[in-house]
């Protein structure tokens, strides 16, 4: 199918192909985009015949016919079928009729020599007048076909043997027979030289109403084979178009008509094309097995291949050129990318950079910010309390209240003050470092977490490592902050350390990369 579409569209791009005209080459694009439908159509009447109500004589006569030129293979299996259930008929028509399909398929595939042999064989003396027309019109048929292939007087000879079987048949053919009477007279005087009444005989073929598709394609062939002697190319393009349109559509792989197209299109230079339509007809011979069109074909198609070979070297050295131009152009593309592109990295590095380093910049005054606005609100907090409690002082000294003295008010309380301090601290760390403790806790072991209470946000752990976090890493500094001893805070980094797989240094590291 794809060799089929391709063809279309060569077709289409060069309307000039096989010197006809326009409607004669749509109708021929057109019929090879439908060539699957005819597929279809063939395959659907095929199915018919089996199922059709009919004798098995006529059912097997039918299928022969319909194979005849479309499977070699498959007519060979019905027609032997055929003689088989004529011979059990003892009817001498059924058995020469029978006789005849074989001898005709033989010829269509080329075994010219067994197709003599079994029209020697048939004794047609018994049979009616149209079993003998029929007989004498596909023996004439094979006479014809070996004068194409032999030479000189012996094709001569051919010739002469099988216009006097012409007229033997037309003797027996009924004038109501039109299209048989019509077509054997036609060939009789093709083979005769008479081209004119030839073509005058064929035109009548083609006037009948119940002509079939392959009928027509036998004539059009016919009439393409005469114009061409007489050296009318263009009418004899224009019927081998219309026989290869009446072929695709009656289904028939036994033709030659594709390869005549083919061969014009040689003639005319239109190689690729020629290339394509002589491979179609190759492959319809080998379908069909038809072994004198294989033969005839291959004698052409090397012919063809050939200058389809020269075209492809020339156009294979232009684009070679045009490969090397592009080539070229592509490496200049490509140097001027690299170029830009290295310089637009440096400049997005350089970007980065900047932006790294304010980043930097905003988070660590957004740090210095809130420690410092924490840091003035813990200190003015603490100077009221002192203040306030200074009076407290003084007032009970003056009313010389000296007991109460020992008595501290809840405001004063350090335990209290520095409860406060730790939940200040807590809420500014963890506002600049939300993820502080999940985090933290990812570089402890499972089971050595920390879980906080309910309404703690650090511990004293976690507080020991925020400070570190904020860039003091002094102990005596972290103990000073956070009213602890030295030695409570190497108790708890110690208590960290042993619940962690990394060593202190890169637990160090490790929390100073939290954000």
């Amino acid at each position: 199918m794809r060799k089929l579409c391709f063809i279309c569209v060569l077709l289409l791009s060069n309307i000039g192909l096989l010197a006809t005209n326009d409607s004669d080459l749509n109708n021929l694009v057109q019929v090879l985009e439908e060539h699957e439908l005819y597929q279809q159509q063939k395959q659907q009447r095929i199915h018919y015949l089996q199922q059709a109500p009919m004798s098995q004589y006529d059912r097997l006569l039918a299928l022969t016919e319909e194979y005849q030129s479309y499977s070699y293979d498959t007519a060979t299996m019905y027609v032997e079928k055929l003689i088989d259930e004529a011979l059990l008929t003892k009817d001498n028509n059924k058995i020469a009729q029978a006789k005849i399909k074989q001898a005709f398929l033989y010829l269509s595939s080329g075994l010219f020599k067994e197709s003599s042999d079994i029209f020697q064989s048939i004794d047609i003396a018994h049979s009616n007048q149209d079993i003998q027309a029929e007989y004498y019109i596909h023996y004439a048929r094979l006479l014809y076909d070996m004068a194409d292939y032999a030479h000189g007087k012996i094709s001569y000879e051919y010739i002469n043997q099988g216009n006097k079987l012409s007229e033997e048949a037309l003797k027996r053919i009924s004038p109501q027979d039109t299209i048989r009477y019509w077509s054997t007279a036609a060939l009789y005087a093709m083979k005769m030289g008479e081209n004119n009444l030839a073509i005058q005989r064929f035109n009548r073929v083609l006037e009948t109403s119940h002509i079939t598709e392959h009928q027509k394609a036998i004539a059009y062939s016919s009439l393409a084979f005469i114009y061409q002697n007489m050296g009318d190319t263009a009418l004899a393009n224009r019927n081998i178009i219309l026989a290869a349109i009446a072929d695709i559509k009656s289904c028939t792989k036994e033709t030659v008509a594709m390869s005549v197209v083919a061969q014009h299109a040689f003639e005319q230079g239109n190689i690729p094309e020629a290339a394509h339509f002589i491979q179609v007809a190759l492959n319809d011979a080998n379908f069909y097995n038809a072994r004198h069109r294989q033969v005839k074909i291959t004698k052409v198609m090397p012919i063809i291949e050939q200058q389809q070979l020269l075209i492809e070297q020339q156009q294979n050295r232009r684009i070679t050129r045009l490969n090397i131009c592009l080539y070229v152009l592509i490496v200049g593309v490509l140097l001027a990318f690299v170029l830009l592109y290295n310089r637009h990295r440096a400049v997005v590095r350089a970007e980065q950079k900047v932006q790294s380093a304010n980043m930097q910049l905003t988070e660590a005054n957004k740090i210095k910010e809130e420690c410092i606005a924490t840091f003035l609100c813990n200190e003015n907090s603490v100077y009221s309390i002192f203040e306030k409690y200074q009076r407290y002082v003084k007032r009970k000294a003056q009313d010389k209240r000296w007991e109460e003295l020992f008595s501290i008010p809840l405001y004063a309380d350090v335990r209290g003050l520095k409860n406060n301090f730790y939940k200040r601290f807590d809420t500014m760390f963890l506002h600049i470092y939300p993820h502080f403790v999940e985090q933290f806790n990812l570089l402890l072991k499972p089971d050595q977490q920390i879980c906080l209470k309910a309404n703690e946000l650090l511990n004293a752990e976690l507080r020991i490592f925020a400070l570190i976090r904020l860039g003091i890493n002094d102990n005596a500094q972290i103990a000073k902050l956070l009213d602890y001893s030295i030695n409570t805070i190497y108790t708890y980094k110690t208590r960290i350390n042993n619940a962690t797989d990394l060593s202190p240094e890169e637990l160090i590291q490790a929390v100073m990369q939290i954000k």
